[in-house]
Formats: structure tokens, sequence, C-alpha cells
């Protein structure tokens, strides 16, 4: 007989996990004193968002607490984190680095951002302390106190390694992005992927206590091809506030800034192409349908 644990259950422990977290990270979040609360509890969204697409023929969740009900909290959490990094971008990485007169032009954006920023944790913390979101948490804390689940969801979770690996992995390589041939046409197509990344790093981490073959190096590869992406996208990002707020064209009217952001992002797509390459390629193709079979 089976001894692993039913995959409704398994999948309740695991989000059970998560929404401990979510509530201690709150009043971090909150207290708005460092930065890190606010990005592990947008981190903390994300996995569960994954868990309720990867297990949810498992389980019988309340009414209204769904995916979609997730994502409205977490789209207020990225709009800050995008900011905090934006800002951390100019702040600490480029500004000290720049000529006097190109960080004073600088200034104005940079002040107009802070600005953006302090509104957006307003709504931020609004949404946090909102009878929606506090209901939604009470229903999933009650939810876990008894966990309802399927028939599917009753059986050993092992038996169905490889519907908890489909909706995760399948389809991941005939994404768009994997043949991006510019990093600023194709932009949002990479964006897109590094999302079907993460999700798919996030789904097999929920698998590692139950999967028999090695997952670490997987993790480890779509790790670092979520770290490239997410580096080129807030590259991109910074250019277009750039381009928002400039007058005139941002190589000449920020000559050095404008040299080192394409320089690194130069370096970021040849190393995604590099990635992208070993991934098309036999060895990461028939490594990751490898994962899809049973484990």
């Amino acid at each position: 007989m089976d001894a692993s644990p039913s995959g409704g259950s398994y999948a309740a422990d695991l989000l059970e996990g998560q929404i401990k977290a979510i509530v201690g990270l709150q009043s971090g979040v909150l207290k708005d004193q460092d930065p890190e609360p606010l990005h592990q509890l947008r981190v903390r969204f994300r996995r569960v968002r994954t868990l309720l697409v990867q297990f949810g023929p498992a389980l019988v969740l309340p009414e209204r607490v769904n995916e979609q009900q997730l994502a409205k909290t977490g789209r207020r959490l990225g709009l800050v984190r995008d900011l905090d990094v934006l800002l951390g971008q100019l702040e600490k990485k480029y500004l000290p680095s720049l000529p006097s007169q190109e960080q004073l032009l600088l200034k104005p954006l940079l002040k107009s951002l802070r600005r953006g920023r302090k509104l957006a944790f307003a709504e931020l913390t609004e949404e946090l302390r909102s009878r929606r979101y506090l209901r939604l948490l009470a229903k999933l804390q009650a939810w876990l106190r008894q966990p309802l689940l399927t028939a599917m969801g009753e059986e050993p979770a092992r038996n169905w390694l490889v519907e908890w690996k489909a909706p995760v992995l399948a389809g991941l390589l005939s994404h768009p992005g994997w043949r991006a041939s510019d990093p600023d046409r194709d932009g949002l197509g990479l964006h897109d992927l590094r999302k079907r990344i993460k999700q798919a790093r996030y789904g097999l981490t929920n698998l590692v206590a139950l999967e028999t073959q090695p997952l670490a190096p997987w993790l480890e590869r779509f790790k670092a091809m979520q770290d490239n992406l997410g580096e080129l996208n807030d590259l991109q990002v910074l250019e277009k506030a750039l381009g928002d707020h400039l007058i005139g064209e941002l190589a000449k009217e920020l000559p050095e800034l404008s040299q080192q952001v394409q320089t690194h992002k130069g370096q970021l797509f040849q190393r995604w192409q590099d990635q992208a390459c070993w991934m098309l390629a036999a060895p990461g193709r028939s490594g990751l349908h490898g994962l899809l079979s049973p484990g």
C-alpha cells in the first residue's frame, strides 16, 4: 500500500505553511521600514496561487477563494515592489557612478517615483486592511482546520505526480520567449515566460518531498533563468520610466547612464540566449520531458 499522504492533505499542509507566513509578514509590511517583508509577502502570494493551480483538482475550497482573488492583492504588492526595485536601481546602482550633470537631471524623476511609491503603498495598506482581504485569509484559515478534498484528493499523492507536474510544466518549451531575438521587441514575451518559469520552479518545489528523481538541478536552473529575465525586465522598466520623464532621447540627455544600461542589457540578453539554447537543445528538452514522467 502506498504510504504517501493523500494529494489533498499534502497540498493542504503546503498551503498552511504559506498562509502562516503571509499572516506573519503582515506587520512588517505595514511598518514599511524594510522592503524585504513586502518582497517576501509577494512571493508567498505567488506560491499560494501556484498551489491552487497545481492542486486545484484535489481540493474543495471555500466559495470565492481562488487564484483570481489572490491575484488582486498580488497586483497591489507588485506595484509597490516594482517601484522599490526601480528606485533601488537608480539610487544605489547607477546614480553614484554618474557625472553630476546626469545626477541633477535625475532628481525630478526620483522625486516623482518616491511620490508614486507613497501613493501605491497607501493603496496597498488599504488593501491589506480591507474586509475582502481579511475575509479571504479567514476563509482559508477556517478551511485548513478541516480541509475538504475531492475524490482524487483522497488518493495517494504519489499516484498522481504527473498530474501535479502538468499544470506547471506542460507547454513550457513551446512558449515563444525561448526564441526571442531582440530584448526590446520581444520584451513582453520574455516577461511572460519569466512568470511561467517561476511557476514551474514553485510547482516543482512543492513536489520535492514526493519526487524520487532529483529536482535540485532543475530548481537551480529555473532560478538562474528567472533571475536573469528579472534583471532584464527591471532594465526595460527603468528605460521606460526614463523615457517618460525625459523630453529628449535618453542617449543624448543621459549618455553615461544610457551606456551603462545598454551594456548591462546586452550582457543579460546574451546570457539568456545561452540559457534558452540549452533548453531547446536535446539535453534540455529530454530532461524536461523526463520530469513529466512518473517519478
